[in-house]
């Protein structure tokens, strides 16, 4: 039998839409340079015994790599290394380069068609000829070549579905019994030229900043339809839309449902976000109206749909309801849309939901919930009727259990898969505590159980086994799977989790083929690349032969961000249909990284990277064996406690959540949350996670009230990325529990200083940069100047973060206008308070580069008003938050509360109130005022532990300390020493004992206040 074998340009042009034609297609990927120490020359051509080369594209091609016809023009290179912060750390990274030189491999992908088994493929390279034959190279079979220094490998067969400069996203899928291919996606449109404000920097200050607002394109929800040789795209809406996620199916009519959830109001900057699902149906070459399912005035996403055994659609979604979200769905009938489900039966927050259907009529929705302190799985069935069975869970251990996927075999079995961490997921972590917790993006696996006859199994072996692993691929070495479980292992996921620590892979998806095959996909990092967008995540394959798993199987083009989940359905015809998009961040790589001055820092005079669409085949034709499957680990309770530490944590978090302090009439309530956590947008985010896992954290683990994304520039100053932030910002905003503010990092290296940057209102981009200043340059710095003049344009503030480090600053700029704060203490690094103080850095322990001009104390010195607050940045999680008094919860307090200064730190959950009594008023820390005489500065704390230490600090002096030993603190301290007509500051820090495992106390910063003393003051 002939096969067509495709070879997939992973470097292509715009084109018109292609036709989408499937016919027994696979791909090729030829990697070469495996075993190079120095950049060589890998110029060849390909040819096949029978059939023919339609195609050849480069896998890593960058500068003068290229193609024609059959041949091709390419080189190996150094791996590209990313910049450090630290000075000492970056002169030894290229000490070590230019002595090492490791290399990236580079390599092409082959398009053949009209080939067979027996058809011989002979690659022609410099360092001597590569020849194999298809028969030869399976799924999930790495074959090396001439001493390791090649390796060749099976993919998915890949075609492009869009072909526009739009950023094509979010895909799903549905397939017909004929065949024909439903794929609907997103489009965004960006406001500003793509290709300037890729490479955007001035050499002089604009005049006008205004158009840094200017409204952007927006979204437009597309359905394709790709079939007999013919492919269409139809919009489904309007251009100009806000939507977050879509889904497709066919219902038994024939008639195509597309749903997807949508913002009407973002367009106005500071209007109330309400994220609705919307459905409309395609049918005979005609629309009908769009329903609006949810009717629900806060926000409701994530859409998912499918079809039962009687040709009704359901379509369940994740939405806010009581102020938390929950897992609603609603169904078809003869009479219309039934009414809404509460699917979801838990009090605490329900994500992600999975919907399948199984051919004996039922309907399966699963979700997960942090119900019990963590993540866990869980599941309920429906007849076609809509009659609901009790929920049930799927995994309820102490692991980080998240994000389900559902699939039915042909034996009507469910099997679930879902990616899986290990206990105390976002915990604390960082520099000084790593003890308790992991950090949100440590140790990612699938796992998988099947519910066959009532009882819940697993595969004999677990897909670990056949998906990549942390290690690169390089120096002649095959790709290889995790190492198999032994048989006496430890029953339970734990041991899975164990295994497999140091693995990245997670966003799972299952489908069960036309003969029941189980396959499944899952987005895995690829630890030895790295591009000026950042880390690169590709997707790959497994299926389940009955008794193991076979792969890892690449899905060519596929690279992207991490959450960006494939769809994935059963094909009529065998094999499963994946649809997927990538923004050609491998594919398309330009060797040079953004820098200090730029947004992007693109070398090319076109922004490469636009996000596209793609169809992937993998097919697997012929009988199948039974799945060999086992017992479940462990029982599992259908109503699960919260361990001690969790309750102990909520009762810390509700005392400061109704915790009320009265100033002049005015009652203020802490607002906790933080503005510098990064994600996958990040050029440096590899190890941050995705970004809704950084809203997961906010919303669930630390709890908190807001929280701003601290991406730098957004995603380095590309409209794409930032408008997802801004998306999400929205999306999973809880009015009046979860209000979060729009933000991002700006980072401009020493003297200068990275500033986090702090916005009421959506649609304000970021601020491309002038030169930086000298470093002995003594007067203003022109680029943090422009930076006070945009915040004050658009409303907002900043925060200069990490200041002793080569991330900081020597305080040659700050505005009291939009520079109220500073980020004293930082998670993944350290406290830039003053020089002695717990958790400082020294010239000998300073994490991020010795830059001591940039401590807190000096800027005191020079007579600068910060409030404190704290955050995490990279990694780090649970041990730093911005502790803010607001009148409310809103997004407009939180800003005014900043800029009043009203502002404190801490490394826990601890209530610090700073206050006191002068000429009649009362005034609180943050506050600058005259006095008479000296007033009675009162402290009162409620810590999650006894105070060891509690320090008053006078004018950079710590002038008293107290040793109280207990959690409540109330202290009152009169300054017997006051100054007439001197100003002076005086701030408090709290110093906690150690408990458990730490290494270190707790702390708090309650923030100065700043008293004059009038002249004839006492």
């Amino acid at each position: 039998m002939k096969l067509r074998v495709l070879l997939i340009l992973a470097l292509v042009t715009l084109v018109n839409l292609p036709s989408v034609a499937f016919a027994d297609e696979v791909g090729v990927l030829v990697r070469f340079g495996l075993t190079d120490t120095t950049s060589s020359k890998w110029d060849g051509s390909v040819s096949v015994s029978s059939g023919k080369v339609e195609n050849v594209g480069g896998w890593r091609f960058q500068m003068k790599d290229g193609v024609e016809g059959t041949t091709w023009t390419a080189m190996t290179r150094p791996l590209t290394v990313r910049r450090s912060n630290n000075g000492k750390k970056g002169a030894q990274q290229n000490k070590k380069k230019s002595a090492s030189e490791p290399m990236a491999d580079n390599g092409v992908l082959l398009h053949l068609v009209d080939v067979n088994d027996d058809t011989v493929v002979t690659v022609k390279t410099p360092k001597g000829d590569v020849v194999f034959k298809l028969a030869d190279l399976p799924y999930g079979k790495v074959v090396e070549k001439l001493a390791g220094a090649v390796d060749l490998e099976r993919t998915a067969a890949t075609t492009k579905l869009t072909a526009t400069r739009a950023d094509d996203d979010y895909p799903a899928i549905a397939v017909a019994n004929d065949g024909t291919i439903f794929t609907s996606y997103v489009s965004f449109t960006p406001g500003l030229d793509r290709d300037e404000r890729s490479k955007e920097t001035f050499s002089e200050e604009p005049k006008d900043l205004s158009y840094l607002a200017k409204l952007p394109g927006g979204d437009r929800l597309w359905l394709s339809i790709s079939g007999k040789g013919k492919s269409v795209s139809l919009p489904v809406t309007d251009e100009g839309c806000d939507i977050y996620k879509t889904a497709v199916t066919q219902d038994g009519s024939g008639r195509v449902w597309i749903f997807w959830s949508e913002n009407k109001a973002w367009k106005q900057m500071k209007s109330v976000p309400n994220f609705e699902i919307w459905a409309r149906s395609y049918h005979d070459g005609k629309f009908s109206e769009p329903v609006n399912l949810s009717r629900n005035e806060a926000n409701d996403v994530s859409p998912v749909a499918t079809t039962d055994a009687k040709g009704n659609v359901w379509v369940a979604w994740q939405g806010v309801r009581d102020g938390v979200f929950r897992v609603l769905a609603r169904r078809q009938t003869a009479a219309g849309w039934a009414d809404e489900i509460r699917v979801s039966t838990q009090q605490g927050s329900c994500w992600t939901p999975a919907i399948a259907a199984a051919k004996d009529g039922q309907v399966a929705i699963a979700w997960d919930t942090y119900d019990k302190g963590d993540y866990d799985i869980w599941l309920r069935t429906f007849s076609t009727d809509g009659e609901a069975k009790p929920a049930q869970p799927v995994t309820n251990s102490w692991l980080y259990e998240a994000r389900p996927s559902l699939a039915f075999d042909g034996e009507n079995h469910l099997w679930v898969c879902w990616e899986q961490s290990g206990p105390t997921w976002g915990k604390d972590w960082g520099a000084y505590d790593n003890q308790d917790g992991i950090g949100l993006y440590k140790g990612r696996q699938i796992g998988v159980r099947v519910l066959a006859d009532g009882k819940w199994m697993s595969p004999v072996t677990s897909p670990t086994t056949a998906f990549i692993d942390s290690k690169p691929r390089n120096k002649g070495k095959a790709l290889p799977p995790r190492t198999p479980e032994p048989v006496d292992r430890v029953k339970g996921e734990e041991a899975e989790v164990d295994a497999s620590a140091n693995s990245y892979n997670n966003l799972g998806r299952i489908v069960a083929d036309r003969d029941g095959r189980v396959w499944i996909l899952s987005r895995s990092r690829q630890n030895n690349f790295h591009t000026p967008l950042g880390t690169v995540w590709m997707s790959h394959a497994t299926y389940f032969d009955g008794q193991k798993w076979v792969g890892p199987i690449l899905l060519p083009h596929s690279d992207n961000l991490l959450y960006n989940t494939p769809a994935v359905a059963a094909h009529p015809a065998g094999g499963i249909i994946v649809a997927h998009s990538s923004d050609h961040r491998q594919s398309a790589h330009v060797q040079k990284q953004g820098t200090g001055s730029s947004n992007a820092g693109l070398t090319s005079d076109k922004d490469p990277y636009d996000n596209d669409v793609f169809l992937s085949r993998l097919e697997m034709t012929g009988s199948t064996v039974s799945p060999k499957l086992k017992g479940a680990p462990a029982s599992l309770k259908v109503d699960p406690q919260p361990s001690s530490e969790t309750v102990k944590e909520r009762e810390e978090i509700a005392r400061a959540r109704t915790y009320r302090s009265e100033i002049n009439g005015t009652n203020l309530q802490i607002i906790r949350g933080e503005f510098h956590r990064h994600t996958e947008i990040s050029g440096d985010g590899g190890s941050d996670g995705p970004l809704e896992d950084m809203w997961r954290y906010a919303i669930d683990v630390a709890a908190m009230d807001w929280l701003g994304c601290g991406d730098h520039d957004n995603g380095a100053g590309r409209e794409y990325p930032w408008w997802l932030t801004q998306k999400t910002t929205d999306a999973f905003r809880i009015a009046g529990k979860f209000e979060p503010p729009f933000t991002y990092e700006r980072s401009v290296t020493y003297p200068e200083g990275h500033r986090n940057v702090v916005f009421e209102q959506r649609g304000v981009r970021t601020l491309p940069r002038l030169p930086k200043s000298a470093r002995d340059f003594t007067g203003h710095a022109p680029d943090t100047q422009m930076l006070y003049k945009y915040l004050k344009a658009f409303d907002g503030v900043c925060a200069s973060h990490t200041s002793a480090t080569s991330m900081g600053t020597d305080w040659r700029d700050w505005d009291p206008k939009v520079e109220p704060m500073v980020e004293i203490y930082q998670g993944a690094r350290q406290n830039y308070e003053r020089p002695g103080a717990p958790r400082c850095p020294t010239a000998d322990d300073s994490i991020g580069g010795w830059e001591p001009l940039g401590f807190v104390n000096l800027a005191f010195k020079k007579g600068y008003r910060f409030s404190f607050e704290s955050s995490s940045d990279h990694g780090s999680t649970h041990i730093s938050y911005a502790l803010v008094y607001a009148e409310n919860n809103s997004r407009e307090a939180l800003l005014k509360a900043m800029k009043l200064r009203h502002t404190y730190a801490a490394t826990d959950n601890i209530i610090a109130e700073y206050k006191c009594q002068s000429g009649g008023k009362t005034y609180m820390m943050g506050d600058e005022f005259t006095a008479q005489k000296a007033p009675e500065l009162k402290l009162h704390l409620q810590g999650t532990a006894p105070f060891a230490r509690v320090v008053l600090v006078k004018d950079d002096v710590e002038v008293k300390v107290w040793e109280p030993g207990q959690a409540v603190v109330d202290i009152q301290w009169t300054d017997p020493n006051p100054t007439a007509g001197k100003t002076s500051y005086y701030y408090f820090r709290g110093e906690q004992q150690k408990r458990g495992k730490d290494t270190n106390g707790e702390l708090v910063w309650a923030s100065p206040m700043w008293i004059t003393y009038a002249a004839d003051a006492k």
